[in-house]
């Protein structure tokens, strides 16, 4: 902290940086929700082993009050960018600015940081980065560290463990001699909402005493881009703060011009665990806004996607009426009623899926974006016709450029489906749920056919509000008698955008056949994985077992399961 920095250009640079945070809400942006994102000192000193996404930024801008003993308070805000510069690794600054007591006031030093998530979390394998730390406080000695992250999933709550040394001399709080700490939280899935609880440890500099906190706080989804977080610690040992307390927010944001769409091209030569930010633009989350009641009920699909999986993951030899009577009762009485009002955080309700198949989890979710994002294009009243549709191509081009994860812009064989050994096992068992698993298919690509046809904002709502009641009327009951195929649901979308309508329809099929495979007692435990792999790279190739275009837009009822 430097005394020697006047008053006006702190205060212009809080200033400057709060609006900053404020204006990047509106700009064109698309972030993966953050709310389980822990940073290393807020809202508690223990940080999770994520890492950002690629071509993502995040600026947080937390601001903290430290109470020492015996002394008055001082304030601080944060100023943390972060990067996400390649497959599994961001880096980024930070520039902490002090308000202390008797007009001390500036920014504290500078620090520069990179992290490395070399190991996801796995079936037993707990996330493991490394994380490197350099600062150079106002006045004082730099310091550089090394920070070991571990995060390991148990259900919907987390456990972290970080331990962490830097070199240099002298006492920094910012960068302590060493650190550890250990925490745990907790997702609650409906409200975008986490709760989290921490004990930690450190030494400022060499001969110092520890100091010891237990800290808890929350991170609160505020919107699609933007996180609230609280968190307030109080020492257990006989030196450090008395009580520190720390409010902020974190938003996400990315560059067009950051995320060049490169076409496929060759072998796939990426395969990793690595997630990539969306394609970002204004037209991102527009869908939300404009249509709420339609766009909320894709957060309660996923809910029902994800809560299969994992059931049929962990229990497939379990009593059918725990999906069939309880979990269907709760979706079609309750969440498709009050759909969560954002995307859920589908970790947290398959995280056995999730680590077992994780291959399988990162490539719906990277469909599931591109979904979205069509969407939004098609409902972005400021674009012409004509711009909507360009823009589609491009997503569709961005999309295929993760040659890992993206299936075949072809339509690919119904007899992939329907004639394996183990086909039909899910529809047999459990009915009902995949009748409602075909319902969410069905208004997933009819939502499409009003935003493309209809001419008028009007019109559009009401192809919307008509598409959502047909859902609606399908429920308990009057589920689709086959899987819906986008050609017959949306022919004007499927002739406008027919890479993107054939990605869909794989998708959907896919879904279909990982049901059989985790059910199927024709599958045995052991080879589920290697058989969902090699369904997920049969569909990643638009080579082979593709229909024909006259085949794919055939009636639906050739497509019966």
């Amino acid at each position: 902290m430097s005394s020697r920095t006047p008053r006006w250009f702190t205060r212009s640079l809080v200033l400057g940086l709060l609006a900053s945070a404020g204006g990047l809400r509106a700009a064109p942006a698309f972030a993966q929700l953050g709310f389980r994102d822990l940073d290393p000192a807020h809202p508690v000193p223990v940080e999770d082993a994520s890492p950002v996404a690629r071509y993502a930024f995040e600026l947080l801008t937390p601001w903290d009050y430290v109470q020492p003993a015996g002394a008055a308070g001082e304030n601080h805000l944060d100023v943390d960018l972060n990067y996400g510069v390649a497959m599994n690794w961001h880096a980024g600054f930070r520039l902490p600015v002090a308000l202390g007591p008797g007009g001390e006031s500036g920014v504290a030093g500078i620090g520069a940081f990179a992290l490395y998530n070399p190991v996801r979390e796995g079936a037993g394998v707990p996330a493991f980065s490394l994380r490197g730390d350099f600062f150079s406080p106002t006045g004082a000695s730099a310091r550089a560290g090394l920070t070991a992250i571990a995060t390991r999933s148990f259900g919907a709550a987390r456990v972290h463990l970080n331990a962490g040394a830097a070199a240099g001399d002298g006492a920094n709080e910012e960068l302590p001699r060493w650190h550890g700490g250990l925490a745990l939280d907790y997702t609650f899935f409906r409200p975008s909402l986490l709760v989290v609880g921490a004990l930690s440890a450190s030494q400022p500099g060499e001969g110092d005493p520890t100091e010891s906190e237990v800290s808890a706080g929350l991170r609160w989804q505020w919107t699609p881009t933007m996180v609230v977080e609280a968190g307030a610690g109080r020492r257990l040992s006989s030196t450090g703060p008395d009580l520190r307390l720390t409010l902020g927010l974190s938003n996400t944001f990315g560059f067009r011009r950051m995320v060049p769409v490169r076409p496929p091209t060759g072998p796939i030569t990426v395969r990793g665990r690595a997630e990539q930010f969306y394609y970002p633009g204004a037209f991102n989350w527009g869908f939300l806004e404009r249509y709420p009641e339609a766009a909320r009920l894709f957060n309660a699909f996923d809910y029902g996607h994800a809560i299969l999986y994992e059931r049929l993951t962990t229990t497939p030899a379990g009593d059918p009426a725990w999906l069939e009577v309880g979990k269907f009762d709760y979706l079609t009485t309750d969440l498709l009623v009050r759909p969560p009002r954002l995307p859920i955080a589908e970790e947290a309700i398959f995280p056995a899926y999730a680590a077992r198949y994780w291959p399988a989890a990162l490539a719906f979710d990277w469909a599931h974006a591109f979904h979205r994002q069509v969407y939004d294009v098609l409902s972005d009243e400021r674009l012409a016709p004509a711009s909507r549709d360009s823009l589609v191509e491009v997503l569709t081009d961005y999309y295929l450029s993760r040659r890992d994860l993206a299936f075949a812009p072809v339509p690919k064989s119904m007899a992939l489906m329907l004639d394996q050994p183990y086909s039909g096992a899910f529809l047999r068992a459990y009915p009902k749920f995949n009748g409602l698993i075909w319902a969410y298919h069905w208004l997933q690509v009819g939502l499409y056919e009003p935003l493309v046809t209809e001419a008028t904002a009007p019109a559009r709502r009401a192809g919307i509000d008509a598409a959502v009641a047909a859902f609606r009327a399908m429920i308990p009951r009057n589920f689709p008698a086959s899987m819906p195929m986008t050609p017959q649901v949306a022919p004007t979308f499927t002739a406008r955008h027919p890479r993107a309508a054939a990605i869909f329809d794989n998708l959907h099929s896919l879904h279909d056949i990982i049901s059989d495979i985790l059910l199927s007692d024709v599958v045995p435990p052991d080879n589920k994985r290697a058989a969902i792999e090699a369904a997920l790279e049969e569909f990643r190739d638009g080579t082979r077992n593709v229909m024909s275009d006259e085949a794919w837009r055939a009636p639906a009822a050739h497509h019966a399961h």
